[in-house]
């Protein structure tokens, strides 16, 4: 099975990477105006705001994801060495940009920032799962080898230089299909209907930790412990994912706390 990279049109090739990642923002701005005019309760002209400030965040977040990326390689090469980006650098520097956006530049009344904050990383979700197909189409982002029928053998990319006619794990659409039933989750588990940061931050720092033990890229390290053959354990993004999951799991804990002490006070 070869994956479909990079098709010319009308003699002009498309990228299919960027392609997929503009399909996914689309689909999260479309999804995000979609539930904060519909369900959370924001006019219009406060959904305007919103997304000016969410545009704004998407901007801090690609920067954010090529300096974090950038600044891990140039350390482990000893020299200058950018180009590349990484999830969740664009994670942690999108959001953050987006609180702070929201305390200075928000100022209307109707501002729940955990009720904007559980639609907006739903909708990071959905962009995210558009994105890891397009990791697939590109190469990146790959598996390690395998002879089971999920081998993928990759023509172009990344994953044909470091494993050529070599049939790998095709991580991104393991993480794509799990991202997208996330997605689905986040919209339609009404017990999660008020904890969808704490339950994406636990989720997927789960998820990740996991399926980074067959990606087959080169991950680096962090206060290395394990060693095999294709990753040595802890990856940068297996690190963030521990703090991500200890982050959600706190959050949890003050959520119950609150709802407890709030029934006490109604008792």
């Amino acid at each position: 099975m070869y994956p479909f990279l990079f098709p010319e049109v009308f003699g002009y090739t498309i990228a299919m990477y960027d392609l997929l990642l503009l399909i996914g923002i689309f689909a999260m701005v479309t999804y995000v105006i979609y539930r904060f005019e519909n369900y959370d309760g924001f006019t219009r002209k406060q959904t305007n705001r919103l997304i000016v400030l969410l545009a704004v965040s998407l901007l801090f977040a690609l920067l954010f994801s090529y300096l974090f990326d950038g600044v891990f390689h140039s350390i482990k090469e000893g020299e200058l060495t950018f180009g590349s980006i990484t999830f969740l650098g664009g994670l942690i520097g999108g959001v953050s940009a987006f609180l702070i956006l929201l305390k200075y530049y928000y100022k209307d009344d109707n501002k729940d920032v955990k009720k904007i904050m559980n639609t907006g990383i739903t909708g990071v979700v959905l962009a995210h799962a558009f994105g890891r197909i397009g990791c697939y189409l590109a190469g990146c982002c790959f598996g390690i080898p395998t002879d089971s029928f999920l081998g993928v053998v990759f023509p172009d990319g990344h994953a044909h230089d470091a494993f050529p006619d070599i049939a790998i794990y095709p991580t991104q659409l393991f993480e794509s299909f799990f991202l997208f039933i996330l997605f689905i989750s986040l919209n339609k588990v009404k017990k999660i209907k008020n904890f969808k940061i704490e339950t994406y931050l636990i989720g997927y720092g789960v998820w990740r930790i996991l399926i980074e033990f067959i990606r087959g890229d080169d991950r680096g390290s962090l206060f290395p412990l394990v060693t095999t053959e294709y990753n040595i354990f802890p990856t940068p993004s297996q690190f963030i994912s521990v703090l991500m999951i200890l982050l959600g799991g706190y959050m949890l804990q003050r959520s119950f706390r609150k709802k407890g002490n709030d029934h006490s006070i109604v008792s």
